[in-house]
């Protein structure tokens, strides 16, 4: 009996701790839930408003108290985001709003300030002021402070022009001295200008005003002191002339003692009978040399028959290549400049004059400036030129191939901006009088001439946007450069200096890379013997003599004089 009853209490206090622990946890989840939905209470205990926060510390809602006054909100929220929030003591008044759902602080001081108060973000602390007050404060001269910013790549004059606008009344700005633009040409080095005591760093503007301003001025100018692009202008100028004389008659010459060898100049000395004379040169009766003649001579009479055709073909092709940044102006020229007097002025008084001489460029010349765009297309004015002439009595004559354009392109995209294709055909007849006109045998009183001309132009323009300087291929041209030198060095007579100490120099290089440093140097001696100041050459010795003796290296004389040189240096600045 005993027993049992405590058997049965043993089982009874397990079953009391499970309950017991169930209400406990249950208790706990309810304090929890309550942390996430609370009430906003002033010190004197009354509740003010209440705000609903999530596990992640975002509010989800606040609503206030009914006619509650500004500051009585602003503690409100001051509660429920952590924020240290500073009213002045002239914020007053009831606010308009009675809740508010998913906003931020900023939103929601916003919202309970409306637009009769203002605040400014000061560390920590949120400072609030009625309008009145708030001009005070921005207007407060001691908060002006003043930055420094470098340009790189926009100028001290366009940034000051684009930030004037953000600045305060009270705001200042002072830039540095425009550099000097453009480089002298055709000014001797003594007449060119140089650049004095201008600042030689980058340029600069000084900026004195309220922080926020400063900070405008810092986002604004980061995005516009940027890298500007480049453009790559590839440009073929074709130009093809085709000239056609064509003559084709009987020639009649009566010249006494003249024969037709003498008349054709081929030397035979015929007087009777016929002859024919092959290719003849220096007909008198045509300008046009060469061709086909027959002739027959009896007495005092020639006859020559006439075939003459000359043809005249001329192309002429350039491929200019610049690069130029945007909106900035590029050139290049290839070619001669005629000088001439252009203007003489006689001084009345003492009979003095005094000539100007202006100069006539012709060759290839290529001019545009580019504007990028920012879908891939480029705007360009452009200007290819390809002339040629001279000076004959002091009166220039140019005959040029040139367009003068603005035009639309893609970034890689060939387009062509100038074609000319012209024709002129001219047949000129000469006859006998009344015998030129008679049938069938009036074709021996009378002969012709066709002269057809053809003229060709085209200007072709291919335009690259250039990010970066690898872009241009610079290595692809220096090999390019590399092979016309190797190619210039081939063209040269095997019995030059030049020549044969090209020639020694490459066997050296052969041996040097073969590992035989012995006849390696053995040929750059002979190479420098032909040419003691070939660079290449001098290099490789001291390269050899390095890796097969360093001691001798340091006697080399260039190295021992030059510490000498040093040396001396030392001793003269310590005079």
């Amino acid at each position: 009996m005993y027993r049992g009853k405590k058997s049965n209490s043993a089982v009874r206090i397990p079953k009391d701790m499970f309950i017991w622990s169930f209400v406990l946890i249950v208790t706990a989840v309810i304090a929890t839930a309550d942390v996430g939905q609370g009430a906003i209470e002033t010190s004197a205990g009354g509740s003010i408003g209440r705000a609903e926060v999530s596990e992640d510390k975002t509010v989800q809602s606040i609503a206030f108290k009914k006619d509650m006054s500004i500051r009585d909100a602003l503690r409100v929220l001051a509660a429920t985001y952590r924020k240290n929030i500073v009213p002045s003591s002239k914020v007053e008044g009831l606010i308009t709003v009675s809740s508010l759902r998913d906003v931020t602080f900023e939103e929601a001081l916003e919202a309970v300030l409306n637009t009769g108060y203002k605040y400014e973000q000061d560390g920590d602390f949120v400072k609030v002021y009625t309008v009145e007050e708030h001009k005070k404060v921005k207007e407060d001269k001691d908060r002006m402070v003043y930055k420094v910013f470098t340009l790189y790549y926009v100028s001290a004059a366009e940034a000051r022009k684009l930030i004037s606008p953000i600045l305060s009344g009270s705001g200042k700005i002072e830039s540095t001295t425009a550099a000097a633009t453009g480089v002298p040409v055709g000014q001797s080095i003594t007449t060119a200008s140089g650049a004095g005591d201008a600042m030689a760093l980058n340029d600069a503007i000084v900026v004195l005003d309220y922080p926020e301003n400063i900070d405008k001025a810092e986002k604004l100018l980061k995005e516009l002191d940027v890298r500007p692009k480049q453009v790559l202008i590839e440009a073929t100028i074709l130009s093809a002339t085709l000239n056609e004389e064509t003559a084709l008659g009987i020639d009649w010459s009566t010249l006494k003692g003249v024969t037709i060898g003498t008349i054709a100049n081929i030397g035979t000395g015929a007087t009777d009978g016929a002859a024919t004379s092959g290719f003849a040169y220096g007909l008198q009766t045509t300008h046009l040399t060469g061709g086909f003649s027959a002739g027959i001579t009896r007495d005092h009479v020639a006859v020559l028959i006439r075939a003459l055709e000359e043809v005249t073909d001329v192309t002429v092709l350039a491929n200019p290549k610049i690069l130029a940044v945007n909106k900035q102006l590029g050139q290049v020229y290839i070619g001669k400049k005629w000088g001439y007097y252009s203007q003489t002025t006689v001084s009345a008084e003492g009979g003095s004059s005094t000539s100007q001489v202006s100069f006539l460029e012709t060759g290839t010349k290529l001019s545009f400036r580019p504007y990028i765009g920012n879908d891939g297309y480029i705007r360009m004015d452009i200007h290819p030129k390809d002339s040629d002439g001279k000076v004959a009595n002091s009166l220039p004559e140019e005959t040029s191939t040139e367009v003068v354009t603005n035009i639309m392109v893609k970034d890689g995209q060939t387009i062509v901006i100038g074609g000319l294709f012209r024709d002129s055909v001219s047949t000129t007849h000469n006859q006998v009088p009344l015998l030129g006109d008679l049938p069938i045998i009036g074709a021996a009183f009378r002969s012709s001439v066709d002269k057809v001309k053809r003229e060709e132009v085209i200007v072709m323009l291919t335009p690259h946007i250039v990010s970066e300087s690898a872009e241009t291929q610079a290595e692809a041209r220096a090999d390019d450069i590399s092979r016309k030198r190797f190619g210039a060095k081939e063209a040269l007579q095997w019995t030059g200096r030049a020549r044969l100490a090209e020639d020694r120099y490459a066997k050296a290089v052969e041996y040097y890379v073969g590992g035989d440093n012995e006849k390696a140097m053995r040929e750059v001696d002979a190479s420098l013997a032909l040419r003691p100041t070939y660079f290449e050459a001098l290099r490789l010795k001291e390269r050899i003599i390095e890796e097969t003796d360093p001691n001798e290296a340091a006697k080399m004389e260039r190295i021992i004089l030059g510490d000498m040189d040093k040396k001396e240096a030392e001793n003269w600045l310590r005079r």
